[in-house]
């Protein structure tokens, strides 16, 4: 019975006051939307922004370890499996071999060219991206030094030595000796985004001498003074292949010939190579399919990436997985920048919902300094005026809550749907979180109003002093 009087004290005293109450519950109102709304994006945006930014290109990439210079494929079957399929973005496996195209040597990537449209969605193709097997994609830099353009065909053939025909022909396209995998070539020239900071790991050339060669903007020139006594060198005088240029021969006799589908444009190191299918890349060399390096789009942190890449070299001792240190880092440094500018914005707003209910409670308190006094002089202790503000406090913090929780998740619905694309999920505990936070900030905010109530003095009151 006393609490339901209580209560009904409570609401009857913000009833009265209907125009200063509304204002200190729209205060509230308006921190929760923003804290609960900046909260379903902090915790939601991250998941989503993790996953836009790997729109930049692969963030890991696993190398053959020791003197390997590739490794089969079903290696990738089996590091894919271990990883939970919201976090893969896209794989890619990649043969990188040298090759002869009009006399000149090139390097060749063949690889799934859907796969690789996937992890690399930032690339510009003019033309088509290649649909089946037949068809190539050239790098803008090679198709000016060849003058071709889409619709014209290419034949490829593997740099090999005369002498020692088709088994020299992959030998041909790796380094001759293990020490060369020790150099700090630019894995960005590997057919990603930019894996500049693989050159960290011991394994950083694979594929061919120096990748970070082929991919120059003269890639391909040969040196007219070595072209046929030297090895072939792009017009950088970069070895590309420990073969001679003059005893440069088709594997067994193995041409290819493809149809350029596009001439893709990245303004990178990816202009100075061929993109064409596995299928085509095993017709021209006349072996199995194998992998040089494997690139992989995770979304994860950069903690999260560096434990996920020892999990892999634990469990898998041919190859080292090596995260990209700067998209890890890069994408990392994102994320908390804009937790904590949230952060900042979450406690800017409860500063000013303590300031506009202290504001109103104060002036309320004011209001009713005779009411106070007369309650004082009947012998109403201190409690008894503490619990009725409080209480009010907390009426205006549970409403403004709960009006604000609800309005902060249509917001961040509203921020996600124009920025991502995609909708958020519900966090029922950010509402009830929004709601007691609601509550709490009210309450302390009234503490200073209260504790004027509380030294209201009846004599002066009653007296009219």
């Amino acid at each position: 019975m006393r609490r339901k009087l209580f209560w009904r004290m409570v609401i009857s005293s913000i009833l009265r006051r209907r125009s200063r109450v509304l204002v200190a519950m729209l205060a509230v109102a308006i921190g929760a939307t923003t804290l609960s709304g900046l909260a379903t994006i902090t915790i939601d945006v991250p998941r989503q922004m993790a996953r836009e930014m790997r729109a930049s290109g692969a963030n890991m990439v696993l190398l053959p370890t020791g003197t390997n210079t590739s490794f089969s494929p079903t290696v990738i079957d089996e590091v894919t499996a271990d990883i939970p399929r919201d976090q893969l973005i896209g794989v890619l496996g990649i043969d990188y071999e040298a090759v002869i195209i009009n006399e000149m040597p090139y390097v060749a990537a063949g690889t799934d060219l859907n796969a690789a449209k996937a992890t690399n969605p930032y690339w510009y193709v003019d033309g088509e991206w290649p649909s089946d097997a037949g068809q190539v994609l050239l790098g803008r830099d090679i198709a000016t030094t060849i003058d071709a353009k889409a619709g014209d065909q290419v034949t490829l053939a593997v740099l090999a030595d005369q002498s020692q025909g088709a088994a020299s022909s992959r030998s041909s396209a790796q380094p001759s000796t293990p020490d060369d995998h020790g150099g700090s070539s630019d894995h960005s020239d590997h057919g990603s985004s930019d894996h500049s900071d693989h050159g960290s790991s011991d394994h950083s050339d694979h594929g061919s001498s120096d990748h970070s060669d082929h991919g120059s903007a003269d890639s391909g020139q040969p040196n007219p003074e070595q072209e046929n006594t030297g090895p072939a060198k792009n017009d950088d005088g970069k070895v590309i292949s420990d073969q001679p240029v003059g005893n440069a021969a088709p594997n067994a006799g193995t041409q290819v010939t493809l149809t350029v589908s596009g001439i893709l444009e990245t303004g990178s190191s990816e202009d100075g190579f061929v993109y064409l299918w596995t299928k085509d890349m095993t017709s021209l060399t006349g072996t199995n399919p194998v992998v040089t390096v494997a690139e992989l789009s995770v979304s994860a942190e950069s903690n999260q990436l560096q434990e996920l890449a020892d999990q892999i070299n634990a469990g898998h001792p041919e190859i080292h997985a090596q995260p990209v240190a700067r998209l890890a880092h890069s994408d990392a440094n994102i994320l908390n920048m804009l937790r904590s500018l949230m952060v900042i914005i979450t406690v800017i707003v409860l500063a000013l919902i303590m300031i506009g209910v202290s504001t109103t409670m104060m002036a309320v308190v004011t209001e009713r300094r005779t009411e106070i006094g007369l309650r004082k002089a009947l012998g109403a202790d201190n409690r008894s005026i503490v619990t009725e503000f409080l209480g009010e406090a907390v009426v205006l913090g549970m409403v403004g809550g709960i009006g604000g929780a609800g309005a902060g998740y249509g917001l961040a619905q509203l921020i996600s749907l124009n920025v991502f694309h995609r909708t958020v999920m519900l966090h029922v505990e950010i509402l009830l979180v929004t709601v007691a936070a609601s509550v709490i900030v009210s309450t302390l905010a009234s503490f200073i109003p209260v504790h004027r109530a509380v030294e209201v003095d009846p004599a002066l009151v009653l007296r009219g002093e």
